[in-house]
Protein backbone atom coordinates (compact mmCIF):
# COMPACT_ATOMS: atom_id res chain seq x y z
CA UNK A 1 0.00 0.00 0.00
CA UNK A 2 1.43 3.72 -0.82
CA UNK A 3 1.17 6.67 1.02
CA UNK A 4 -1.22 7.93 -1.21
CA UNK A 5 -3.90 5.69 -0.42
CA UNK A 6 -3.85 6.84 3.42
CA UNK A 7 -3.15 10.40 2.36
CA UNK A 8 -6.57 10.50 0.02
CA UNK A 9 -8.34 8.31 2.41
CA UNK A 10 -7.88 10.57 4.97
CA UNK A 11 -9.16 13.31 2.86
CA UNK A 12 -12.09 11.24 1.55
CA UNK A 13 -13.27 11.00 5.39
CA UNK A 14 -12.60 15.06 6.27
CA UNK A 15 -14.40 15.69 3.04
CA UNK A 16 -17.62 13.64 4.23
CA UNK A 17 -17.79 15.52 7.56
CA UNK A 18 -19.55 18.75 6.73
CA UNK A 19 -22.53 16.83 5.03
CA UNK A 20 -23.45 14.84 8.40
CA UNK A 21 -26.81 15.60 9.41
CA UNK A 22 -27.25 19.01 11.57
CA UNK A 23 -27.43 18.16 14.84
CA UNK A 24 -28.35 20.48 18.06
CA UNK A 25 -25.49 22.02 20.28
CA UNK A 26 -25.54 19.32 23.02
CA UNK A 27 -28.08 19.86 25.11
CA UNK A 28 -25.81 18.56 28.49
CA UNK A 29 -23.23 21.49 27.23
CA UNK A 30 -25.50 24.28 27.22
CA UNK A 31 -27.67 23.11 30.17
CA UNK A 32 -24.33 22.93 32.22
CA UNK A 33 -23.49 26.61 30.90
CA UNK A 34 -26.45 27.83 32.25
CA UNK A 35 -26.39 26.14 35.67
CA UNK A 36 -23.12 27.73 35.99
CA UNK A 37 -24.50 31.44 35.50
CA UNK A 38 -27.20 30.88 37.95
CA UNK A 39 -24.82 28.73 40.45
CA UNK A 40 -22.72 32.19 40.63
CA UNK A 41 -24.70 34.80 40.33
CA UNK A 42 -28.05 33.85 42.04
CA UNK A 43 -27.18 30.75 44.30
CA UNK A 44 -29.32 30.99 46.90
CA UNK A 45 -32.60 30.63 44.25
CA UNK A 46 -32.94 27.50 43.80
CA UNK A 47 -33.80 27.42 39.92
CA UNK A 48 -33.40 24.14 38.10
CA UNK A 49 -32.86 24.01 34.39
CA UNK A 50 -34.76 21.93 32.57
CA UNK A 51 -33.52 21.71 28.89
CA UNK A 52 -31.77 23.90 26.87
CA UNK A 53 -32.14 24.11 22.97
CA UNK A 54 -29.45 25.47 20.30
CA UNK A 55 -31.82 27.92 18.75
CA UNK A 56 -31.70 29.89 21.73
CA UNK A 57 -34.53 28.79 24.07
CA UNK A 58 -34.03 27.81 27.84
CA UNK A 59 -36.88 26.35 30.17
CA UNK A 60 -36.45 27.13 33.62
CA UNK A 61 -38.04 26.02 36.69
CA UNK A 62 -38.26 28.54 40.28
CA UNK A 63 -37.91 26.08 42.92
CA UNK A 64 -38.35 29.11 45.41
CA UNK A 65 -42.06 30.39 44.03
CA UNK A 66 -40.65 33.49 43.50
CA UNK A 67 -42.76 36.44 41.98
CA UNK A 68 -42.48 37.35 38.47
CA UNK A 69 -40.92 40.23 39.14
CA UNK A 70 -37.96 38.47 40.56
CA UNK A 71 -37.48 36.65 37.30
CA UNK A 72 -36.46 39.89 35.45
CA UNK A 73 -32.78 39.96 36.81
CA UNK A 74 -32.81 36.63 35.94
CA UNK A 75 -32.99 36.48 32.57
CA UNK A 76 -31.01 39.09 32.05
CA UNK A 77 -27.87 37.72 33.19
CA UNK A 78 -28.82 34.67 31.10
CA UNK A 79 -29.17 36.82 28.25
CA UNK A 80 -26.14 38.92 28.74
CA UNK A 81 -23.83 35.26 27.84
CA UNK A 82 -25.38 35.72 24.19
CA UNK A 83 -26.09 31.75 24.11
CA UNK A 84 -30.05 32.23 24.90
CA UNK A 85 -32.19 34.11 23.80
CA UNK A 86 -35.79 33.71 25.24
CA UNK A 87 -36.19 31.92 28.63
CA UNK A 88 -39.40 30.06 29.07
CA UNK A 89 -40.44 29.61 32.77
CA UNK A 90 -42.30 26.43 34.09
CA UNK A 91 -44.12 26.47 37.19
CA UNK A 92 -43.07 23.94 39.79
CA UNK A 93 -45.42 21.69 41.79
CA UNK A 94 -44.87 23.22 45.22
CA UNK A 95 -45.92 26.75 43.56
CA UNK A 96 -48.69 26.25 40.87
CA UNK A 97 -52.22 27.28 40.79
CA UNK A 98 -55.00 27.71 38.63
CA UNK A 99 -54.01 31.12 37.74
CA UNK A 100 -50.16 30.97 37.69
CA UNK A 101 -50.47 27.91 35.59
CA UNK A 102 -53.15 29.44 33.27
CA UNK A 103 -51.16 32.63 32.88
CA UNK A 104 -47.73 30.88 32.15
CA UNK A 105 -49.53 28.85 29.67
CA UNK A 106 -51.27 31.57 27.74
CA UNK A 107 -47.33 33.05 27.44
CA UNK A 108 -46.14 30.89 25.72
CA UNK A 109 -46.21 29.65 22.25
CA UNK A 110 -48.18 26.58 21.19
CA UNK A 111 -44.53 24.36 20.22
CA UNK A 112 -42.77 25.62 23.82
CA UNK A 113 -45.53 24.87 25.43
CA UNK A 114 -45.69 21.46 24.08
CA UNK A 115 -41.79 21.27 24.92
CA UNK A 116 -42.82 22.26 28.56
CA UNK A 117 -45.56 19.97 28.75
CA UNK A 118 -43.61 17.39 30.52
CA UNK A 119 -43.61 16.60 34.34
CA UNK A 120 -41.03 19.14 35.87
CA UNK A 121 -38.16 17.35 37.09
CA UNK A 122 -37.00 18.52 41.52
CA UNK A 123 -34.50 20.92 41.82
CA UNK A 124 -31.57 19.72 41.75
CA UNK A 125 -29.73 19.86 45.59
CA UNK A 126 -26.26 19.02 46.65
CA UNK A 127 -26.52 17.41 49.49
CA UNK A 128 -23.85 15.25 49.74
CA UNK A 129 -24.98 12.14 48.37
CA UNK A 130 -22.45 10.42 46.03
CA UNK A 131 -23.64 9.53 42.37
CA UNK A 132 -21.81 5.90 41.31
CA UNK A 133 -20.88 6.35 37.29
CA UNK A 134 -21.48 9.62 36.54
CA UNK A 135 -21.95 10.33 32.51
CA UNK A 136 -20.60 13.72 32.01
CA UNK A 137 -16.67 14.97 32.52
CA UNK A 138 -17.04 18.28 34.75
CA UNK A 139 -13.51 19.38 33.54
CA UNK A 140 -13.52 19.04 29.84
CA UNK A 141 -10.90 18.42 27.89
CA UNK A 142 -8.54 20.91 26.31
CA UNK A 143 -9.21 21.49 23.07
CA UNK A 144 -5.35 22.66 22.20
CA UNK A 145 -3.29 20.35 24.37
CA UNK A 146 -1.33 18.00 22.04
CA UNK A 147 -1.94 15.23 24.99
CA UNK A 148 -5.47 14.88 26.00
CA UNK A 149 -7.10 11.82 26.58
CA UNK A 150 -9.27 11.40 23.43
CA UNK A 151 -9.62 9.88 20.15
CA UNK A 152 -8.56 11.89 16.81
CA UNK A 153 -6.84 11.36 13.67
CA UNK A 154 -3.92 14.10 12.47
CA UNK A 155 -2.11 14.53 9.20
CA UNK A 156 1.22 16.73 9.91
CA UNK A 157 3.64 18.26 7.65
CA UNK A 158 6.55 17.36 10.26
CA UNK A 159 9.65 19.97 10.45
CA UNK A 160 11.73 18.33 12.82
CA UNK A 161 15.91 16.55 12.79
CA UNK A 162 14.26 15.86 9.37
CA UNK A 163 10.95 16.47 7.61
CA UNK A 164 8.48 14.08 6.51
CA UNK A 165 4.72 13.46 6.60
CA UNK A 166 3.29 12.24 9.84
CA UNK A 167 0.08 10.61 10.65
CA UNK A 168 -0.55 10.81 14.36
CA UNK A 169 -3.44 9.10 16.31
CA UNK A 170 -4.88 8.72 19.97
CA UNK A 171 -7.00 6.44 21.66
CA UNK A 172 -8.52 7.70 25.00
CA UNK A 173 -10.81 8.62 27.33
CA UNK A 174 -12.64 9.66 30.35
CA UNK A 175 -14.64 6.89 33.06
CA UNK A 176 -15.82 8.69 36.07
CA UNK A 177 -16.32 6.68 38.83
CA UNK A 178 -17.94 8.75 41.62
CA UNK A 179 -19.74 12.09 42.38
CA UNK A 180 -20.82 14.37 44.85
CA UNK A 181 -17.94 13.99 47.06
CA UNK A 182 -17.77 17.34 48.50
CA UNK A 183 -21.31 17.94 48.55
CA UNK A 184 -22.42 21.90 49.04
CA UNK A 185 -18.46 23.29 47.78
CA UNK A 186 -19.61 21.90 44.44
CA UNK A 187 -20.58 19.60 42.21
CA UNK A 188 -16.99 16.75 42.32
CA UNK A 189 -15.76 13.56 40.53
CA UNK A 190 -13.27 11.06 40.80
CA UNK A 191 -12.49 8.83 37.61
CA UNK A 192 -9.81 7.12 35.20
CA UNK A 193 -8.38 8.28 32.48
CA UNK A 194 -6.18 6.52 29.96
CA UNK A 195 -4.62 7.14 26.41
CA UNK A 196 -2.12 5.91 23.84
CA UNK A 197 -0.59 8.57 21.36
CA UNK A 198 1.20 7.08 18.30
CA UNK A 199 3.17 9.38 15.55
CA UNK A 200 3.82 6.79 12.26
CA UNK A 201 5.97 8.66 9.09
CA UNK A 202 4.30 8.49 6.52
CA UNK A 203 7.20 8.58 4.15
CA UNK A 204 8.68 5.45 5.26
CA UNK A 205 7.80 2.68 2.98
CA UNK A 206 6.04 0.90 5.68
CA UNK A 207 4.38 3.85 7.15
CA UNK A 208 7.04 3.65 10.16
CA UNK A 209 5.85 4.04 13.55
CA UNK A 210 8.09 6.72 15.19
CA UNK A 211 6.96 6.87 18.88
CA UNK A 212 4.68 5.56 20.84
CA UNK A 213 2.90 6.89 24.26
CA UNK A 214 1.24 5.26 26.71
CA UNK A 215 -0.86 7.09 29.61
CA UNK A 216 -2.62 6.78 32.30
CA UNK A 217 -4.05 8.91 34.91
CA UNK A 218 -6.35 9.06 38.05
CA UNK A 219 -8.11 12.45 37.92
CA UNK A 220 -10.23 14.31 40.70
CA UNK A 221 -12.45 17.19 39.41
CA UNK A 222 -14.41 19.69 41.09
CA UNK A 223 -16.87 22.97 39.46
CA UNK A 224 -18.74 25.47 41.06
CA UNK A 225 -20.39 27.84 38.29
CA UNK A 226 -18.12 29.31 36.01
CA UNK A 227 -15.57 27.66 37.40
CA UNK A 228 -13.63 23.97 37.22
CA UNK A 229 -10.47 22.52 38.81
CA UNK A 230 -8.47 19.67 38.15
CA UNK A 231 -6.18 18.01 39.91
CA UNK A 232 -4.42 14.38 39.08
CA UNK A 233 -1.58 12.14 39.15
CA UNK A 234 -0.79 10.44 35.75
CA UNK A 235 2.10 8.24 34.38
CA UNK A 236 2.95 8.34 31.21
CA UNK A 237 5.84 5.95 29.46
CA UNK A 238 7.20 6.01 25.84
CA UNK A 239 8.41 3.59 23.29
CA UNK A 240 10.35 3.80 19.52
CA UNK A 241 8.78 1.55 17.18
CA UNK A 242 10.85 -1.54 16.16
CA UNK A 243 11.01 -0.10 11.98
CA UNK A 244 12.18 3.45 12.82
CA UNK A 245 14.92 1.47 15.39
CA UNK A 246 16.28 -0.30 12.34
CA UNK A 247 16.44 2.50 10.47
CA UNK A 248 18.00 4.68 12.67
CA UNK A 249 20.60 2.47 14.52
CA UNK A 250 22.71 5.88 14.95
CA UNK A 251 19.50 6.88 17.60
CA UNK A 252 20.12 5.52 20.66
CA UNK A 253 17.01 4.49 22.62
CA UNK A 254 15.83 6.55 25.42
CA UNK A 255 13.50 4.50 27.76
CA UNK A 256 11.39 7.66 28.80
CA UNK A 257 8.96 6.95 32.14
CA UNK A 258 7.71 9.68 34.76
CA UNK A 259 4.75 10.00 37.15
CA UNK A 260 3.59 13.79 37.32
CA UNK A 261 0.66 15.51 39.50
CA UNK A 262 -0.83 18.59 38.34
CA UNK A 263 -3.36 20.95 38.75
CA UNK A 264 -5.43 23.02 36.28
CA UNK A 265 -8.07 25.43 37.46
CA UNK A 266 -10.60 27.00 33.98
CA UNK A 267 -12.64 29.51 33.75
CA UNK A 268 -15.52 30.16 31.61
CA UNK A 269 -16.92 33.63 30.44
CA UNK A 270 -19.67 33.81 27.78
CA UNK A 271 -17.91 31.95 24.87
CA UNK A 272 -14.57 31.99 25.98
CA UNK A 273 -12.90 29.92 28.50
CA UNK A 274 -9.53 30.29 30.06
CA UNK A 275 -7.34 28.35 31.99
CA UNK A 276 -3.89 27.90 33.80
CA UNK A 277 -1.62 25.61 36.29
CA UNK A 278 0.86 23.50 36.90
CA UNK A 279 2.40 20.68 38.14
CA UNK A 280 5.82 18.95 39.26
CA UNK A 281 7.47 15.45 38.19
CA UNK A 282 7.38 12.86 41.14
CA UNK A 283 9.67 10.35 39.50
CA UNK A 284 11.36 10.16 36.13
CA UNK A 285 13.82 7.99 34.06
CA UNK A 286 16.24 9.77 33.18
CA UNK A 287 16.24 12.20 35.66
CA UNK A 288 14.34 14.83 34.40
CA UNK A 289 13.29 18.81 36.17
CA UNK A 290 9.92 18.37 37.94
CA UNK A 291 8.47 21.52 37.21
CA UNK A 292 6.07 22.61 34.30
CA UNK A 293 3.39 25.11 34.17
CA UNK A 294 0.46 25.38 31.10
CA UNK A 295 -1.86 28.05 29.94
CA UNK A 296 -4.58 28.67 27.64
CA UNK A 297 -7.92 30.01 25.90
CA UNK A 298 -10.89 28.69 23.86
CA UNK A 299 -13.59 30.40 22.08
CA UNK A 300 -16.71 28.73 20.69
CA UNK A 301 -19.49 30.36 18.70
CA UNK A 302 -22.53 28.29 18.53
CA UNK A 303 -24.71 28.17 14.75
CA UNK A 304 -21.37 30.27 13.29
CA UNK A 305 -21.93 27.79 9.94
CA UNK A 306 -24.88 25.59 9.25
CA UNK A 307 -25.08 24.26 12.91
CA UNK A 308 -21.53 24.17 13.62
CA UNK A 309 -19.38 25.82 16.13
CA UNK A 310 -16.26 28.12 15.19
CA UNK A 311 -14.08 26.62 17.91
CA UNK A 312 -10.12 28.33 18.17
CA UNK A 313 -7.98 27.25 20.57
CA UNK A 314 -4.39 28.26 21.82
CA UNK A 315 -2.11 26.23 24.34
CA UNK A 316 0.97 26.86 25.81
CA UNK A 317 3.19 24.89 27.85
CA UNK A 318 6.69 25.58 29.54
CA UNK A 319 8.74 23.65 31.79
CA UNK A 320 11.85 23.51 34.10
CA UNK A 321 13.60 21.32 32.19
CA UNK A 322 14.07 23.04 28.52
CA UNK A 323 14.85 26.47 30.94
CA UNK A 324 11.04 27.54 30.70
CA UNK A 325 11.37 27.73 27.22
CA UNK A 326 8.00 27.49 25.90
CA UNK A 327 6.16 25.79 23.33
CA UNK A 328 2.85 26.48 21.72
CA UNK A 329 -0.13 24.75 20.07
CA UNK A 330 -2.96 26.64 18.03
CA UNK A 331 -6.27 25.01 16.55
CA UNK A 332 -9.14 26.41 14.66
CA UNK A 333 -11.87 24.60 12.85
CA UNK A 334 -15.35 23.56 13.16
CA UNK A 335 -17.14 21.38 16.11
CA UNK A 336 -20.97 19.33 15.43
CA UNK A 337 -22.49 18.17 18.80
CA UNK A 338 -24.73 15.87 19.23
CA UNK A 339 -26.70 14.71 22.23
CA UNK A 340 -24.68 13.34 25.23
CA UNK A 341 -21.68 15.35 24.88
CA UNK A 342 -20.90 13.76 22.01
CA UNK A 343 -18.71 16.05 19.24
CA UNK A 344 -16.49 16.41 16.20
CA UNK A 345 -14.32 18.53 15.68
CA UNK A 346 -12.35 19.23 12.26
CA UNK A 347 -9.64 21.51 13.02
CA UNK A 348 -6.20 23.26 11.18
CA UNK A 349 -3.57 22.99 13.59
CA UNK A 350 -0.28 24.54 14.04
CA UNK A 351 2.56 23.65 16.66
CA UNK A 352 5.93 25.32 17.69
CA UNK A 353 8.04 24.18 20.46
CA UNK A 354 9.98 21.22 21.55
CA UNK A 355 8.38 17.99 21.01
CA UNK A 356 5.70 15.87 23.31
CA UNK A 357 6.19 12.95 21.66
CA UNK A 358 8.91 10.60 24.03
CA UNK A 359 12.50 10.77 24.18
CA UNK A 360 12.26 13.70 21.65
CA UNK A 361 11.01 15.88 24.17
CA UNK A 362 14.40 18.05 24.17
CA UNK A 363 13.79 18.40 20.41
CA UNK A 364 12.59 21.08 18.68
CA UNK A 365 9.47 20.54 16.56
CA UNK A 366 7.40 22.35 14.12
CA UNK A 367 4.02 20.82 12.15
CA UNK A 368 1.44 22.14 10.22
CA UNK A 369 -1.83 20.01 9.50
CA UNK A 370 -5.24 19.17 10.03
CA UNK A 371 -7.18 17.01 12.77
CA UNK A 372 -10.00 15.25 13.41
CA UNK A 373 -10.96 14.71 16.77
CA UNK A 374 -13.65 12.66 18.16
CA UNK A 375 -15.00 13.67 22.08
CA UNK A 376 -17.06 10.61 23.15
Amino acid sequence: MEAGVIRHGFLAVCALLPGLTRAEVAADYLQGYARAVLDLQFPGRNIEVISAYDDGRLVLVDGGCAPEAERVPVEAAIEATQRFAHIVWQTAPQCSTAATSAGTLAQIPPMERNATAAPSAPAHENDGSIEALPVDELFKPLIADPRQPQFSIKYHRYDARDSFDAASVSFGDYFGFASGLFGEYGVSQIGLQGAVFAVFNLDADSYDLVNADYWLGIPLSVRRGPLSYLTRIYHQSSHLGDEFLIGNPDIPRINLSYEDWETLTSYEWKLWRFYGGGGVILNSEPNLDPLHMQMGAEYRRPGAFHGWQFVSAADWQANQEQNWQGSGSYQMGFAIDGHANREIRLMLEHYRGFSPNGQFYNERLRYTGLGVYFDL
